[in-house]
C-alpha cells in the first residue's frame, strides 16, 4: 500500500503541473485584460502602467513560474512559518532563487482586492461554502446510499417507484430552477425561511445557531435534493447488478439471512463505483455550488470565482481553478484508496 501511494503522489505532480499551465495558458490567451473595466476616460498612457504594475508586459513563461514559485512554495511557506511561529530560511541553486529569504517573499495578490492576497480571501470564502456545501453532500450521501439500496431490493415497488419518480425530477431539474422555485414558495409565499443568506452572521450562542441553520435550510435543501437523485439512482443499479451473480445465490442457497447477505456481499461490493462517484462528486459540488451560491448570495467561493472573472482577477481564478484541480486529483487517489477496504480482491502490491 505505502508503495503504491507513493507511486501515485509522485504521479499527481507532473499532472498537476500540467493542469496549472493548461489553466494559465487559457486564462493569458483570453480576450480582455485587468484594465478593461477602467473608465473609458482613462489616458492610454496610465493603462500601460498599470498593465505593466500588474507584471503583464513580462513573458508567458515568466508570469507562469511566478505564479507557480509563489502559489506552491511562497504560499504554503507562509502558512507553515505562521502557524508554528518558524523562520524557514531561502534556498538558490545557483543564479536560481527557489525559495526567497523571509520579508522578501512575494505572495499571489489579487488585482481588484487592492493587493489582499488570494490565500486570504479564499480562507475567508472557506467556510461558508463548507457550511452550505459540505453539509449538503454529506446530507445526501447518507440519504441516498439507504434510498439506492432499499429500491434495487425491493425493486418495482411503491417505495422503489415514488424514489424513481422523484430522482428522475431532482436530477433532470438544474439548481437555478429548484432554487428559484423554493424562493418563491418558502421565502416569497410562505415566509419560512430568509432567501438571502446573511454571511456576516456569527455564531455565538444557541439563538445565532438556529439563524444559521435556518437560512442553511433552502441552499442545503437545493443541493442535497440533486446530488440525492444522481447516488441514489447510481447506487440503485449497482445493488441490483450485484444481486445477480452467482456469490449471492451461492449465500442465499446456504440459509444467510438476506440482510446479512446484502450488507456483508453485495453493499461492499456495490460501493465501489458509488465511491468513485462520491470522491469524484467532493471537488465538482464546489463548483456546481458556484449558481446556487448566486442565488441564495451566498459569499462563498463560487462567488469569489464569479466575481474575480468579471472583472479579469487573474490571481484569483488561476488559484481557485487549481484548487478544484488539486482536490478532484486528491480524492482520486483517496477513491482508489478506500477500494482496497471495500473489496479485499483489490491488490496493491
Amino acid at each position: 500500500m505505502s508503495t503504491y501511494l507513493i507511486r501515485r503522489i509522485l504521479t499527481t505532480i507532473p499532472t498537476l503541473l500540467f493542469i496549472s499551465f493548461v489553466i494559465f495558458a487559457l486564462l493569458a490567451l483570453a480576450p480582455g485584460d485587468p484594465t478593461s473595466n477602467l473608465p473609458m476616460t482613462i489616458d492610454a498612457s496610465v493603462r500601460e502602467q498599470i498593465r505593466k504594475s500588474l507584471g503583464l508586459d513580462e513573458p508567458f513563461a515568466v508570469r507562469y513560474l511566478l505564479w507557480l514559485k509563489q502559489f506552491v512554495l511562497h504560499e504554503p511557506i507562509n502558512a507553515i512559518e505562521k502557524a508554528f511561529d518558524i523562520r524557514i530560511p531561502s534556498l538558490q541553486i545557483g543564479p536560481i532563487s527557489i525559495i526567497d529569504p523571509p520579508g522578501e517573499r512575494l505572495r499571489v495578490t489579487s488585482w481588484s482586492s487592492r493587493g489582499k492576497p488570494v490565500a486570504d480571501l479564499i480562507l475567508e470564502r472557506v467556510p461558508q461554502t463548507l457550511w452550505v456545501v459540505g453539509v449538503s453532500y454529506l446530507l445526501s450521501v447518507l440519504i441516498a446510499i439507504p434510498l439506492g439500496v432499499l429500491g434495487a431490493i425491493r425493486q418495482n415497488s411503491i417505495f422503489d417507484q415514488i424514489s424513481s419518480v422523484f430522482a428522475i425530477i431532482g436530477y433532470s431539474m438544474p439548481t437555478f430552477v429548484t432554487g428559484l422555485l423554493a424562493i418563491i414558495i418558502f421565502s416569497v409565499k410562505l415566509g419560512w425561511f430568509p432567501m438571502i443568506y446573511d454571511t456576516t452572521l456569527v455564531v455565538k450562542d444557541f439563538a445565532s445557531f438556529g439563524q444559521q441553520i435556518r437560512q442553511m435550510i433552502m441552499p442545503v435543501a437545493v443541493l442535497a435534493f440533486f446530488q440525492v437523485a444522481q447516488l441514489s439512482r447510481f447506487t440503485r443499479s449497482s445493488i441490483l447488478d450485484n444481486l445477480k451473480q452467482d456469490y449471492v445465490r451461492t449465500a442465499n442457497a446456504k440459509g444467510f439471512r438476506e440482510r446479512y447477505v446484502i450488507s456483508k456481499h453485495v453493499l461492499r461490493n456495490s460501493l465501489i463505483p458509488v465511491v468513485t462517484l462520491i470522491a469524484l462528486g467532493i471537488p465538482s459540488i464546489f463548483a456546481g455550488a458556484i449558481i446556487t451560491e448566486q442565488i441564495f448570495r451566498v459569499n462563498g467561493l463560487g462567488a469569489l470565482l464569479i466575481i474575480a472573472i468579471q472583472s479579469f482577477d487573474i490571481p484569483v481564478v488561476m488559484s481557485v481553478l487549481f484548487i478544484f484541480a488539486v482536490l478532484i486529483v486528491s480524492f482520486n487517489v483517496i477513491a482508489d484508496i478506500v477500494y482496497g477496504f471495500l473489496d479485499p480482491r483489490i491488490q496493491y502490491s
